[in-house]
This record gives structure tokens, sequence and C-alpha cells, in this order.
């Protein structure tokens, strides 16, 4: 009840405000609203970044940063249809977070959401980079040095581990990871399809019925590895993926 509250007085505090954020609004007009350094946020408090040059209102949600999703279809992604970035946020499997009330009221008195929304989705700075990068980004793998290569497994069917070598990785299906039980190269595609009975393993139904849901299923292996390391693999699952929703939105 208390953050209730906290949140209202937020909003009397931002009654000033504009009712929302015209385009062809003047400079001076959109310095009517200042944000403050994201690291210094608390909860609900409105907050702006920028992609691609534009400016995109955020909240801090549950301790994050979250970008409003609408606004980043409505300005970045304004050629694209509903659908599109539908099916492309989710085949890079980004779940949106559903605004409360309060943030809702928040994100309207920003500019970042008409008067007549009644939910918004956010997501965070980083899958916002990810989303916009597949659209209007180069698709091409991230730089890695030479012999770098993931480790990484699958629990579909009886399991497997390999290394995911990114210089192999010149096409949707080439070979590019190496098995380490049998030493054999795979597709990813391909590789959660391949698996070896261990004494540890158990019997996982496999997604027959769709090869390409191998980046939900393939994970690195060493669950702590550093952010750098996981910003690297998100880019390398990312570089084919438009040919992946360009085969799920044609008919």
């Amino acid at each position: 009840m208390s953050d209730l509250v906290c949140a209202a007085r937020r909003l009397t505090r931002m009654d000033s405000l504009p009712a929302g954020r015209d385009s062809s609004a003047s400079p001076s007009s959109k310095q009517e609203l200042s944000y403050p350094n994201p690291k210094n946020l608390k909860p609900n408090q409105v907050g702006e970044t920028v992609l691609y040059g534009i400016p995109i209102v955020s909240l801090v949600i549950d301790g994050q940063e979250r970008l409003c999703l609408a606004q980043i279809s409505n300005t970045l992604l304004k050629n694209y249809s509903y659908n599109e970035i539908h099916n492309r946020r989710v085949a890079l499997g980004i779940t949106c977070v559903q605004c409360t009330p309060v943030q809702l009221e928040i994100l309207r008195r920003a500019g970042a959401m008409p008067i007549s929304s009644r939910r918004c989705g956010m997501i965070t700075k980083r899958e916002a980079e990810r989303l916009c990068k597949s659209f209007l980004g180069a698709h091409s793998p991230p730089k890695l040095p030479e012999n770098f290569a993931f480790d990484v497994s699958h629990e579909c069917a009886w399991g497997s581990r390999g290394s995911f070598i990114p210089t192999r990785y010149n096409s949707s299906r080439a070979k590019c990871i190496k098995c380490s039980y049998c030493n054999m190269y795979f597709s990813p595609n391909k590789f959660i399809f391949h698996s070896h009975r261990t004494p540890d393993s158990k019997y996982t139904q496999p997604d027959a019925a769709n090869f390409n849901s191998w980046r939900r299923h393939l994970k690195l292996t060493d669950k702590g590895c550093q952010t750098e390391i996981l910003h690297a693999w998100e880019d390398v699952k990312n570089t084919y993926m438009y040919l992946l929703v360009r085969f799920i939105v044609l008919p």
C-alpha cells in the first residue's frame, strides 16, 4: 500500500508535465522532462535511455530498468508490423513484464503511451538492444578470439554436451558444434537431437516438431560465466534469427 501512496505522490508532482510527447515538438519542449541517471532511479521513477539515437522512456521495475516496448515499436520499429515484432520477440525469448495501473499512468504522463492505452509491456535495456539489432543491425557474428568456443549442452532426449565454435557458424545450418562425447560436428538444429546416455542422464522428450527450437534448448554449461560471454552468446544465437522469423511470418 505504501508503494502505491509513494507512486501517487510522484504522479501528483508530475501534473505539470505534458500529457504526451509530440514528435514535432521543439527541442525546448523536450527539456521540460528531467531524467536522472538510471543508476540513481528508485522503483517506479521515470527515466530515459537512448537506443539508435532515439530517447525511450524507462521505469525501474523489480530493481531493473525496463523500456516501453510500445514506444520502441512506434518509433524505432515503426516500419514493421505488430506481428513481425511479436514473432521476433518470441523467437528471441524476450518476455514482457506488464505494467501496473500506476506504472501505466506514469508512462502516459511521461509521453511514452497515449492516454487511451490500457496496458504496456516492458523489456530490459539489453532485451531492447537485442530486439532492435535483429531488425536494424547487421546480421554478422560478433568478433571473438580466433580459437574461442562456447561450452554448451542440452537436455533433449538423454542430453549431450559440446563446443559451439563461432568461427564455423557461417550459415544457419553450419556444422559448428563439436560433440564432447563422439567428436562429431553438428549444426545447432541437429545437435539438440543428438544425445548420449550417461549414468546420470535423464530422458526428456525432445521437441521433434521444431528443429529451430535449438535456441531455447541449447544452454551455456557454465552458469556463472561473465556478462560479456552471455552477451556474446545472445548475439551469436541472434545472427541468423532474421531467416527464422521470415520463415515464421510468411504464409
